[in-house]
C-alpha cells in the first residue's frame, strides 16, 4: 500500500528523535560552554508603567508617636494629635484587650461609628467589661492612633505593649488605628481589630471612616474602590514584584485566589492618599505562581505601590473620585476642643476633677492645661469672683466644663435659715446664666457643710467629694499628686481650689498623672452620664 507522503517524512522511529535530540542539545551546551560573557552587558530594564510604582518595605514596627501615616499635605501624623482629634485610650486585662482610638470634637457620626466598631471589638472577648485603673505611671496618658499600626503584621500588633494585650503573649484584642489621609474637610482613620490566641493570629479586620468634618457625614472605604480594584491592585503588584526579581516574562500574571484578594482589599482599606495619588501597602504574604518560580514563595516583607493617574481613576469608585477631586487641598482643621465631649464611663475609667472658689487670676492658666491635656473639670465658683473675672466665667462655660454654684459669699449653709441658704445658691445661678448664657442646675456648699433643711430648701443636687487634696494648706506638689493621682478610683469626685497658685502650677502633672493610669476626666455631669443624681453627692 502506498503510504501518505507527509507520513512518510515524520515518521522517524522514537529512539531516533531521542538520539537526534540528544546530540543537538550536546552540540548546544558545548557551543554555549565555549562563550565568553560580554564585558558590561545587563539584561535591558523594563520600561516603566505609567502611574504605578512600587517600593518593598521593611516590618520593623513604628514606636508609637513617630512620624507615621503622611497626609496630603506632606506633613506627618502622629497619633492625631497635631489634627486636633481627641485621642482615647481603652485597657482592660479582664477582657485582654486594648484600644487606642480617636474621635472628633463635638458630636460626630465619625464618633457613633467609631463606637459601634470599639463595642464590637469588646463583644468579641466575650467578656462584660468595667472600668479598670493602673498603678501609677502605668503609661497611658498616650491615646489615640498608633501611626503604621494598620500596616504592621497582626501578630506583631498583638504584641506591641503599646496596642496590644500588655502580658506579651498576643493573646487578646488589639483595637487600633491609623490616620491614612487629611485633605479638604475629609481625614480618613484606618480602624483595625486584631485578635490572637495560643495557637496564634485568629481574626484580622480593618476598616477605614473618611470623615467630612464640615457635614459630618462618614463614608467606609468599600465605598471607595471598585468592585476590580483589589484584583486589579494584586496583579500589577505582583507584575511589578516579577519584574524586581529579575523574571524577563511578559505573560499574563494568574488571577489571584479568595485568600490572596483579601489580602489586596485589606491594603485598599487602609490606603494613604497623598498630592500625587494613593499609598497603598500591602502587607507580607503574597503568594504567586509568577514568583514562587523565580523562588520568592511569599512575600516576606510589606510591599508598597504608589498609585496615581489613569490606574487610580480606573480603581476608584464615583464616590472615591469625587473625594478625590479635592486631593492636594489644605486640610481645613478640626472643630475646636471641648470639655463636653461625651463620654461612656461605663467603658472608660471617668474621674471628675473639681475646683472651688475661682474664678481667679490663675484660671487663665488653668483651662490651658487642661485643654492641652485634653481633661475635662467642674468649676464650682463664687459670685463675687464672677463679677470680678465675667470673662473667666465665660471662657469655662465656651470651653465646655462644667460649672456651678459655690454661694454668693462662701457661708456655712447650715447656720443659715433655709431661705438665705437658698438665696446664696441660686442667685450664683441667675448670675452665671446671664454671664454664660448655661443653665446652672448644681452646687456645692462651702466646707462641704450641709443638712436635710438645707438640702430639702435648694432642691438641686449637693455635689461633695470622694477625695479632699487639702491643697489650700499649700502641701507641695509631690503631696498633691500623691493625694489624688496616688488613691484615685473610677468614679471619685477631686476637690481642688482654682484659687492657689501652687495648685493650678500642679495641674498638669496631676492631670497627666490621672490620665497615665487610664482615667479619663470628665465633668460631675459627664461622670453621671448627664443624670446627676439629688441629695448629697460623693461619687459615681
Amino acid at each position: 500500500m502506498q503510504q501518505h507522503p507527509g507520513k512518510q517524512r515524520s515518521a522517524l522511529p522514537a529512539r531516533a528523535v531521542r538520539l537526534v535530540c540528544g546530540t543537538i542539545a550536546a552540540a548546544l551546551l558545548a557551543g554555549c560552554a565555549q562563550i565568553a560573557p560580554v564585558s558590561g552587558w545587563e539584561p535591558p530594564a523594563w520600561p516603566p508603567v505609567a502611574g504605578v510604582s512600587l517600593v518593598v518595605a521593611d516590618d520593623t514596627p513604628t514606636e508609637a508617636g513617630s512620624a507615621g501615616a503622611v497626609v496630603a499635605d506632606g506633613s506627618a501624623a502622629t497619633g492625631g494629635q497635631d489634627l486636633g482629634f481627641v485621642e482615647r485610650r481603652l485597657r482592660n486585662d479582664r477582657a485582654r484587650l486594648q484600644a487606642r482610638y480617636v474621635e472628633i470634637p463635638g458630636w460626630h457620626r465619625f464618633n457613633v461609628r467609631m463606637s459601634e466598631l470599639l463595642r464590637g471589638a469588646i463583644s468579641g472577648t466575650g467578656t462584660a467589661i468595667s472600668p479598670e485603673v493602673f498603678p501609677v505611671s502605668a503609661g497611658l496618658s498616650h491615646g489615640g492612633c498608633v501611626p503604621g499600626s494598620a500596616s504592621r503584621p497582626a501578630a506583631q500588633v498583638l504584641a506591641d505593649p503599646g496596642t496590644g494585650p500588655l502580658d506579651g503573649t498576643g493573646t487578646g484584642t488589639a483595637f487600633v488605628c491609623d490616620i491614612t489621609t487629611a485633605f479638604g474637610a475629609i481625614v480618613g482613620v484606618t480602624v483595625r481589630t486584631v485578635v490572637g490566641g495560643p495557637e496564634g493570629v485568629t481574626s484580622d479586620t480593618a476598616v477605614t471612616l473618611y470623615a467630612d468634618v464640615s457635614t459630618g457625614e462618614v463614608h467606609e472605604s468599600g465605598e471607595l474602590w471598585s468592585a476590580e480594584a483589589p484584583g486589579q491592585l494584586w496583579t500589577r503588584a505582583v507584575e511589578l514584584l516579577r519584574r524586581q526579581a529579575g523574571g524577563l516574562s511578559a505573560a499574563p500574571v494568574a488571577a489571584p485566589d479568595e485568600a490572596q484578594l483579601e489580602l489586596a482589599r485589606r491594603a485598599l482599606e487602609s490606603a494613604s492618599f497623598t498630592e500625587s495619588g494613593a499609598s497603598i501597602v500591602l502587607p507580607a504574604g503574597i503568594v504567586a505562581p509568577e514568583l514562587a518560580g523565580l523562588g520568592v514563595e511569599s512575600t516576606e516583607s510589606a510591599t508598597t505601590v504608589e498609585v496615581g493617574g489613569e490606574p487610580l481613576t480606573a480603581w476608584l469608585s464615583p464616590f472615591g473620585a469625587a473625594m478625590q477631586a479635592g486631593r492636594g487641598t489644605p486640610f481645613v482643621g478640626m472643630p475646636a476642643w471641648r470639655a463636653d465631649q461625651p463620654v461612656d464611663c461605663s467603658l472608660l475609667a471617668c474621674a471628675a476633677v473639681t475646683y472651688d472658689d475661682g474664678p481667679s487670676e490663675h484660671t487663665a492658666r488653668l483651662l490651658d492645661t487642661l485643654r492641652a491635656e485634653q481633661s475635662a473639670a467642674t468649676f464650682f465658683m463664687i459670685g463675687s469672683a464672677v463679677r470680678a473675672f465675667p470673662e473667666l466665667a465665660q471662657r469655662v462655660a465656651a470651653e465646655g466644663h462644667g460649672i456651678g454654684s459655690h454661694t454668693m459669699t462662701h457661708p456655712d449653709l447650715t447656720t443659715i435659715s433655709p431661705e438665705k441658704a437658698r438665696a446664696e445658691v441660686v442667685d450664683v445661678e441667675a448670675l452665671l446664666a446671664r454671664v454664660t448664657g448655661r443653665t446652672v442646675a448644681t452646687y456645692r456648699p462651702p466646707y462641704g457643710a450641709v443638712n436635710e433643711r438645707v438640702l430639702s430648701a435648694v432642691g438641686q443636687p449637693a455635689i461633695l467629694w470622694s477625695i479632699d487634696t487639702l491643697d489650700w494648706k499649700k502641701p507641695g506638689r509631690e503631696e498633691l499628686v500623691q493625694r489624688s493621682v496616688g488613691v484615685a478610683t473610677p468614679g471619685d469626685i477631686i476637690l481642688f481650689h482654682d484659687l492657689h497658685p501652687e495648685t493650678v502650677d500642679s495641674a498638669d502633672v496631676v492631670l497627666r498623672g490621672l490620665r497615665d493610669r487610664g482615667f479619663t476626666l470628665v465633668t460631675v455631669e459627664q461622670l453621671f452620664g448627664g443624670q446627676v443624681p439629688g441629695g448629697r453627692v460623693t461619687r459615681r
